[in-house]
Order: structure tokens, then sequence, then C-alpha cells
């Protein structure tokens, strides 16, 4: 329940900006397609990266990846002519996950780290909320992006309860994109972005793992 109440209050916090934008003045811009504006809207992509374990000793990485999708909301402000700032969020159902085993991870300085039956993290779902800077050519937008991750991780050494680890972590996010609007009210964007959920650790506990992952993400938004 704290995981799907923290992913909430990142998606209600980008639609009250929103709303507090529209009392804001903003300066004339050049004729042609207006960014300025709240949309929301549906992105899905694809996600690989790294993960690691540490009971006292640090394991090598071993690779995690799959498909992850879901919504996006935010509010973007037209000024000085062609450059847009804006927020976003967005929550993803995620399929990112990995595993290595049975056998001997490693460790970095060539020592061992056994994994049993199996080494597994599985990101179960992650969120972000960003700012975004970029500058239109009409109607093509080129931005960057950046800000804080959240994301539920699981981690364990299959079949040993000591080894086992599961929590939502707070990391961070950053990236790049190009949002390209068909009309007044629809837009199609491809995106990079990177997202690190660091160690995923319980107080007093002597196992943690740490992960972090890329994405390239393909998102239709609808604009009001």
């Amino acid at each position: 329940m704290k995981s799907i109440l923290l992913a909430t209050t990142l998606l209600c916090a980008v639609s009250s900006a929103a709303f507090a934008a529209d009392t804001v003045e903003v300066a004339p811009v050049s004729a042609g397609f207006i960014w300025t504006g709240g949309y929301v809207g549906l992105q899905a992509a694809y996600g690989w990266g790294d993960t690691r374990f540490d009971d006292g000793a640090t394991s090598n990485w071993f690779a995690v990846d799959g498909f992850a999708g879901g919504l996006t909301a935010g509010y973007n402000v037209q000024f000085a002519g062609n450059w847009v700032a804006g927020i976003e969020a967005d929550l993803s159902i995620s399929g990112v996950e990995g595993a290595f085993g049975p056998g001997n991870l490693g460790q970095p300085d060539g020592g061992g780290w056994g994994c049993g039956d199996a080494c597994t993290t599985n990101v179960d779902w992650y969120a972000t909320a960003r700012a975004r800077l970029g500058y239109a050519f009409d109607n093509l937008l080129v931005y960057g992006t950046g800000g804080l991750a959240i994301g539920r991780v699981k981690s364990q050494i299959v079949d040993d309860p000591d080894f086992y680890v599961s929590d939502t972590n707070i990391g961070w996010s950053a990236g790049a994109g190009v949002e390209y609007a068909l009309n007044q009210n629809w837009s199609v964007k491809a995106e990079y972005l990177h997202v690190d959920l660091g160690w995923t650790e319980r107080a007093n506990d002597f196992f943690r793992s740490e992960t972090k992952f890329d994405t390239v993400r393909l998102g239709v938004n609808y604009r009001f």
C-alpha cells in the first residue's frame, strides 16, 4: 500500500502543478505550434541494466532487462521564443528482472560470491518525477530531463530466506528525448532515460542489492 501511495503522490503533484500554472503569465512566443499546456499519455519501454549484491563483500554485477509501460502526466510552458520548460511524472509496471546461477558470481577482486541455486532481482514498478527543458522547432521539441526516481525492488538468493530483501527505493533519473506534435491535441515521443534506484536494504540487515538500468521508450500524449 505504501508503494502505491508513493507512486500516486507523484502523479497528483504534477496535476496540481498544472492547475497552478494556469495563473502564471507566459511571455509571447513566436508564431507556430505552442507547447504551453498540460497533457496525459501512455508510454512503453524496454529497459536493460545491472544489479549486484552485498553481504559485507560486494559481488560482481549481473544483468537485468525487460519491458515496462504505464502512464505519463505533465505540464509545459513555452517562453523566450522557442524555449520550453516543464514538469513530468510517470508510473510504469515493470518486467525488468535478471538472474545469475547456480554458481559463483564472484567479486571484482577475484574473490568468490556464491549464488546457490540463483541470484535474482526484480523491479516490480518504478516512477519518476522530472523537470524538462528543451527547444522547439515549431512542432518538434528536443529536450533534456532529470529528477527523482522511485521503484519497488526485490532481490534474493533463491530458497535462502537470510538473503532476501524487498523495499521501495528513492533514486534519480536523467535522459533526453524528442517529441513531435501531430496536431494541437496529439503528440508522439521517443525518449532515453537512465534510472538509478540505489541500494535496496532493510534496517539492521546484512544483505542488500543495488540496481540501475537504462530505458528507451515510446509514448503518445494528449494535450489539453
